[in-house]
């Protein structure tokens, strides 16, 4: 019998990726381009869903191109995409206007009215969620006062890898566990529900929403336009997809509460998968599981590596004389973070460039600054204001549980091996890397494989598709001298509370 192979996308808030794997899931080929977000006014982050489609297009040629693969020996197309956001299109499928991103603060005074009124608590009884600014419901809220016309043009509301996969099928249709995660989901019954619209006076919008298909299913086949736009052959099978955070933690093979998987990327990612969900609201999101039965709750916060991806391109960047190329920069912090000494005087840096999910309005600062500071030092209190806030973010999700055994790690601090002390000794786990480098594609593709019959079983297709390749131990010295810095750092960032609201 032919080689078989999955060729799964991953729509992020930054970059478009194709990634193709056998059967094993072996990574055969990778493409990506990168997709900076649009800025039409401060605080608003969108994207034009027309170009993101040219990009998997352009990426999904490359993909076959490098690989040598024939379109035909893929058995599966899998994908996912960043949560919640809003993509609106007409009757037709056509775009309203551009997509939103989920970390645009346009509806931020929306949530802290909601939450003023008790109507997010109201709905958390039902979704297990709660809102912040980028999710639908306060964007849907925020349209309706400031573009209502968008609105009565729009027929459907879609999430990233919803829209994709109708690119691809010409099928409309959203997934559960997008659906679950944007607070449109009634958990209890693993279904949409009009009801979770009502305490946000937004059931006349119901019209833009409705049932949402499983993760391990078949929704379509690629059709004859979308072959020869992207290459694919006409019938390949497309799977429903699965959320990103989720399918990142699929594609490290964290499927229990035995692992936590830690993802520190553009955001960052605490994830837990579980039978016994948070029920009232509390963590950042409870989101369905591949199968009924299965959640995974999840602390989070666009506090993560994309705070030293900043720290690079605005300050050490602009600052290097001999112009080195982006990479050779990141190389160049690793090398002056090492010398640093992990008992010396170090400041503290808060990461909320992008604000805190219960605090928009939060905002990033260097505290202790002093002349004898310099670039290493700066360094170090990036990766460690970064390691602190994830440790926060583990310590509220298992509140009430069995600590885990390891920390299941990726994200672009995995690049950086004294960031990986650090994250080891703060969060006072073991880290264990996967061998794999695209995880939310890998995610994507163990879920398709499942749905088209590859594998028997999610639990057969994790096995067989993931692998571990590094460890990491925290250190004993110093996990000490970090608890220590974490408790100032948890000290300033609370007396900050206070005034960001007036900045």
């Amino acid at each position: 019998m032919p080689e078989q192979h999955i060729i799964a996308f991953d729509a992020g808030g930054s970059a478009i990726k194709a990634a193709l794997y056998d059967v094993r899931g072996v990574e055969r080929a990778v493409a990506a381009v990168g997709m900076a977000p649009l800025h039409p006014a401060p605080g608003c982050l969108e994207r034009d869903p027309d170009a993101m489609w040219a990009a998997v297009c352009d990426v999904t040629r490359r993909v076959l191109s490098t690989s040598g693969v024939a379109p035909s020996s893929i058995a599966a197309v899998g994908l996912t995409g960043y949560g919640n956001g809003l993509f609106l299109v007409d009757r037709d499928g056509r775009p309203v206007r551009n997509a939103i991103l989920s970390p645009d603060l346009r509806a931020r005074a929306i949530v802290a009215r909601w939450r003023a009124e008790g109507a997010e608590a109201r709905s958390a009884q039902l979704t297990y969620n709660s809102q912040f600014p980028g999710k639908p419901l306060p964007l849907i809220a925020w349209l309706a006062t400031h573009e209502p016309e968008s609105l009565e043009r729009a027929d459907r509301a879609l999430f990233c890898k919803d829209y994709l996969r109708f690119r691809l099928t010409a099928e409309m249709g959203l997934e559960i566990s997008d659906m679950s995660s944007a607070s449109l989901a009634d958990q209890r019954l693993r279904r949409w529900t009009p009801e979770a619209l009502e305490p946000f006076g937004l059931s006349r919008y119901a019209r833009l929403f409705g049932d949402g298909v499983e993760p391990l299913t078949v929704t379509g086949a690629v059709t004859k336009k979308a072959s020869a736009e992207t290459g694919l052959a006409v019938g390949t099978p497309v799977s429903a997809g699965y959320a990103d955070g989720p399918a990142m933690a699929l594609g490290l093979g964290a499927t229990d509460e035995s692992l936590i998987s830690v993802i520190a990327g553009t955001w960052g990612l605490n994830q837990l998968a579980t039978s016994a969900p948070a029920t009232d609201g509390t963590v950042s999101s409870v989101i369905a599981g591949p199968k009924p039965g299965a959640f995974i709750v999840t602390d989070a916060g666009p506090t993560s590596a994309s705070a030293f991806e900043w720290f690079v391109d605005s300050l050490v960047g602009p600052a290097d004389l001999s112009r080195r190329g982006r990479e050779a920069l990141f190389d160049l912090c690793n090398e002056e973070v090492s010398r640093t000494q992990v008992d010396t005087d170090i400041p503290y840096f808060l990461p909320y460039l992008n604000g805190r999910l219960e605090q928009p309005e939060a905002r990033a600062c260097f505290i202790g600054l002093a002349s004898w500071h310099r670039l290493p030092e700066m360094i170090r209190a990036v990766y460690e204001g970064v390691a602190f806030e994830h440790r926060g973010h583990i310590d509220h999700l298992l509140t009430g549980r069995k600590w885990p055994r390891a920390a299941r790690f990726a994200g672009g601090a995995a690049r950086s091996r004294p960031w990986l002390d650090i994250f080891a000794s703060a969060i006072e786990l073991p880290l264990e890397l996967s061998d794999a480098n695209e995880l939310g594609a890998l995610g994507a593709a163990i879920i398709a494989a499942v749905g088209t019959g590859l594998h028997p079983d999610l639990d057969a297709a994790v096995a067989s598709m993931t692998r571990i390749a590094r460890h990491i131990e925290p250190e004993r010295k110093l996990s000490r001298i970090l608890t220590a810095r974490r408790l100032v750092f948890e000290a300033l960032r609370d007396k900050l509370s206070a005034a960001w609201g007036s900045l």
